[in-house]
């Protein structure tokens, strides 16, 4: 009796414990469906939160890179055009004397007769101005364009008479090359025309004299493109 009555007790209490860890089972099981559905919805909205914050980070390190150059471009644009300004009333305000300058070197760097005219230019101006005199502005900017126009035709003939043809022409040891100041930089070959040859036996005033030509006339050009921009002062 004692074993039949265990044994009926031990089965009831199975019987009875099975549904109940089979409910609780099923409790936890709903329980953690919940919690996932909650998470997969949670989850895509933080996922956007964050891909938000993401993105208005990107563009505020965008727009502040940006701000940045264009601050930077501007502060440079601003410094070269009062680069350009100071440069340009320097030259205004000391043309005069970088152009009697130059005339000066140009006319006795190589004497002869084209560089005379730079000469007697340079000794007219000095001299008018010891004696105290001033020069009109509109006098002196039509004296800077006919030096203009006269070291232009100058410097077209230094470079015509490099080719072989004016060479030919007049010979470099010439009388007329001489005298009108021609000198030939570079020699002619007819074997091998495509080659450049140094006249050796020039010296370093006839290679420096075309470049003092170049920057006269470079000066000259300056100057009147910023007479025509502003009124003549009288």
């Amino acid at each position: 009796m004692f074993i039949a009555s265990l044994s009926i007790w031990l089965l009831c209490r199975n019987m009875f414990q099975k549904p109940v860890t089979e409910d609780a089972a099923q409790c936890n099981m709903q329980f953690e469906n919940e919690e996932m559905a909650v998470r997969e919805k949670l989850e895509p909205d933080d996922a956007l939160i964050y891909e938000d914050d993401l993105d208005d980070e990107d563009c505020g390190e965008a727009e502040f890179e940006e701000t940045m150059k264009l601050k930077l471009l501007r502060r440079i644009a601003f410094l070269a055009s009062k680069l350009r300004e100071f440069i340009g009333h320097m030259i205004i305000t000391t043309g005069k004397v970088v152009v009697t300058i130059l005339l000066g070197s140009a006319g006795m760097m190589v004497p002869s007769l084209t560089s005379a005219v730079y000469f007697f230019v340079f000794l007219g101006l000095c001299t008018w101005w010891s004696c105290c005199q001033v020069f009109d502005p509109l006098i002196f900017s039509c004296l800077c364009v006919l030096m203009a126009i006269f070291s232009a035709g100058h410097l077209i003939g230094l470079y015509l008479y490099q080719l072989q043809f004016f060479q030919e022409v007049v010979p470099p040891k010439d009388f007329y090359a001489r005298l009108f100041g021609v000198t030939s930089l570079t020699q002619t070959n007819c074997s091998s025309t495509w080659m450049i040859i140094k006249n050796h036996e020039l010296h370093w005033y006839h290679h420096a004299n075309p470049i003092l030509l170049l920057v006269m006339y470079y000066t000259l050009a300056t100057l009147i493109r910023l007479w025509l921009q502003e009124p003549i002062v009288r």
